[in-house]
């Protein structure tokens, strides 16, 4: 493959959840296949230069490898994931057959038991019964605040439950022979009224644990959730500072490790808010923040303990190993377990400053660990573990690099982004600038990310990778609002959505053009989905240089996302406040006859995050300025749709997007098409 061109979606592949499994490294690695229009993914182990394929179905997931037990979801094509439990991966065989689907599981070795989570439907509803198609369910009659969620749809009539199933062989009976339709018997655990996630067990499994929301939704909206304690009679809540919980890991049985947003204003203060690492004693009752409210965001990828005795007890010199988010990447950090409100300067770091970790494994005193880099999209590494203290002891060693141990081969023209450092009104920014290969000019597109409280990355992305084969440079950047620095940079935009975001990512883009000959400013583009839709939409209202724009997904119209948005009743107004005036000044639909920009409208059908309708609301208002605009809307599809939608949508976005820049910013016109070493579109 010369470059990324949209039919080169099914070549591309990611590499996640690794484990050690002694000399092996097991991953997930998965594809998008256009032909089945589905994902692809198996488990694979990895050693030296051996690959062996250890799962066979349409897709096996999220594996957990225990001493006694080992256990993945599995799903056949365009089915719900189901467990499979077996003393080896390769053993392994299904357990459940829960009408919706598996979530989630946990195993307890030692007790031979599974905690997993799956949603329950109500009786008539989600084909149960196949006399009642979809369209002649009873009316769902709903008093809470949320009772959307993106990718999923409605959530009160299918609530998501924790379930206890024994992992003991099931002998002479049929349960667990190919083909039969017997599974052990799972029991329903009683669970507070909310939906329930991410099952644990504690080290010795007399622990039993779930995250839920601190109370049941009766229409007001509350942020809070924690930890909830099943298997007695009544679910037991951790009594936790005011927070949402994201992950939890118990250390021992009566310590847990949480990572979760403090909501330190009141329930709904989600905004900016740096998620942080937290130490949970349950006796005494108090909770420590180790990491730095500040400058330190915890990613949602469960933290490991470094430091345990022979007995399995917790030592003293215990460290934790997360990985935060820093300005462009997900770094590998270890924190003391004993630690309080660490700043990100204090950390110490095992992996570099662009490779974007997304799962990781301990082995004795290394880190095995998958990942993107600025080259690669999919590979497998291994780094040396680092505690606190040994760094303060060898305060001038440095950091050894971490080494490969396996790649997907990424497309072999593909572009290597330049790193741009530019000077903003509210502090130094971080952009790149990714151009095609061969001679200019090139027409520029300025890319602008979602969240707000997100961020573009150094990793390989497919996106710019598509652009620049096109023969379009592209300059991209985290503007205020963005995440991966501090929190004052992410509240930058709290009440003012654009004007600082705006004239950070318009003042990369100024340095990209003045600095490089090779850019054509007479011919610009901007695009961007979810935030960056929003923040489209702002520019072409207020700049007019731009020969097009592509708006995805949008936040359009902050009045009517308050009642059709999964997150709408607390979202608009903590970003844009409930001010009258100042909503007026923050809404692209409120702007939109200012607008002269061709733009082309993108949505997906399904979009439950940023709905529909914002996008039907904005075309409309284009329509009758008289801006020259479609609207494409992609059946099926939810918010998801550029990172997980059906491959063959994904291409046709990608299609979609080339049509449109080549009609109004023309593509690389002076290229050489006959020149392999040349990006254009053919």
């Amino acid at each position: 493959m010369e470059q990324m061109n949209p039919e080169d979606l099914d070549a591309l592949a990611e590499y996640s959840s690794p484990l050690v499994r002694g000399s092996e490294a097991v991953i997930t690695i998965t594809r998008p296949d256009l032909e089945s229009n589905s994902y692809l993914s198996q488990l694979f182990a990895l050693s030296g230069e051996s690959s062996r394929r250890l799962t066979h179905n349409w897709r096996d997931y999220a594996p957990e490898i225990r001493s006694s037990w080992s256990g993945y979801l599995s799903a056949a094509k365009k089915e719900a994931g189901q467990l499979f439990v077996g003393s080896t991966l390769e053993t392994a065989h299904r357990i459940t057959d829960n009408h919706l689907g598996v979530s989630e599981f946990a195993l307890d070795d030692e007790g031979a038991r599974g905690l997993y989570v799956a949603r329950v439907a109500e009786p008539g509803r989600y084909g149960q019964d196949e006399d009642i198609p979809a369209s002649e369910e009873a009316p769902r009659r709903i008093t809470s605040a949320a009772y959307l969620s993106n990718g999923l749809g409605y959530t009160n009539d299918r609530p998501a439950r924790a379930f206890i199933v024994d992992l003991v062989e099931p002998g002479l009976g049929k349960s667990g022979i190919a083909g039969g339709a017997e599974v052990p018997l799972s029991t329903l655990l009683k669970t507070p009224e909310s939906d329930v996630h991410d099952p644990q067990f504690s080290p010795s499994g007399n622990r039993v644990s779930v995250v839920a929301a601190l109370a049941p939704d009766h229409g007001e909206p509350d942020l809070r959730s924690t930890v909830w304690l099943l298997g007695g009679d009544h679910p037991e809540a951790l009594q936790l500072p005011r927070m949402s919980v994201h992950l939890h890991r118990w250390v021992d049985d009566e310590t847990v490790l949480l990572v979760g947003n403090e909501l330190v204003r009141d329930e709904l203060d989600f905004v900016a808010q740096m998620p942080g690492l937290f130490v949970h004693d349950t006796t005494a009752g108090t909770t420590r923040r180790l990491s730095d409210p500040e400058t330190v965001a915890i990613t949602s990828i469960r933290p490991q303990i470094v430091g345990h005795g022979i007995d399995g007890s917790v030592l003293d010199d215990a460290s934790v190993i997360a990985v935060v988010d820093a300005d462009g990447a997900s770094r590998i950090v270890s924190i003391d377990l004993t630690a309080e409100n660490v700043g990100f300067d204090e950390l110490t770091f095992l992996t570099d400053e662009t490779t974007v970790v997304n799962g990781f494994d301990l082995d004795g005193d290394t880190v095995v660990f998958t990942a993107q880099t600025p080259s690669n999209g999919a590979v497998l590494a291994q780094a040396g573990i680092t505690t606190s203290r040994d760094a303060h002891a060898n305060a001038d060693a440095s950091r050894p690099a971490a080494a490969t141990l396996r790649e997907h081969p990424a497309p072999a023209n593909s572009v290597l982004p330049q790193v741009l450092r530019v000077d903003g009104e509210g502090g130094p920014i971080t952009g790149w600038l990714a151009k095609p290969t061969g001679e200019g000019p090139f027409p520029v597109i300025l890319n602008i990310h979602g969240g707000p409280f997100a961020q573009y990355t150094h990793g390989w992305f497919d996106e710019t990778q598509v652009l620049t084969s096109a023969g379009y440079a592209v300059v991209y950047a985290n503007p205020r609002g963005s995440g991966g620095r501090t929190r004052e940079w992410g509240t930058a935009v709290q009440g003012n959505m654009a004007a600082p975001a705006m004239a950070d990512v318009l003042a990369v883009l100024e340095r990209a053009l003045a600095g490089d000959p090779q850019l054509d400013s007479s011919r610009l583009g901007v695009q961007g989905g979810s935030y960056g839709g929003y923040l489209t939409a702002m520019i072409t209202a207020a700049d007019h240089r731009f020969q097009a724009a592509i708006v995805e997904r949008g936040y359009l119209d902050p009045d009517s996302f308050v009642g059709t948005s999964d997150i709408g009743r607390f979202f608009t107004e903590e970003y844009t406040t409930r001010d009258r005036q100042a909503i007026d000044r923050q809404s692209p639909l409120a702007h939109a006859s200012q607008v002269r920009t061709p733009s082309l409208v993108m949505h997906s059908e399904l979009d439950f995050r940023c709905p529909l309708e914002q996008a039907q609301q904005y075309y409309a208002a284009l329509q009758r300025a008289g801006v020259d605009t479609e609207l494409l809307i992609f059946p099926g599809e939810n918010h998801e749709l550029s990172r997980a939608g059906q491959p063959r949508h994904r291409r046709q976005r990608f299609e979609a997007m080339l049509d449109w820049w080549d009609q109004h910013l023309g593509g690389n016109v002076d290229a050489d098409l006959d020149d392999p070493t040349t990006s254009a579109n053919s």
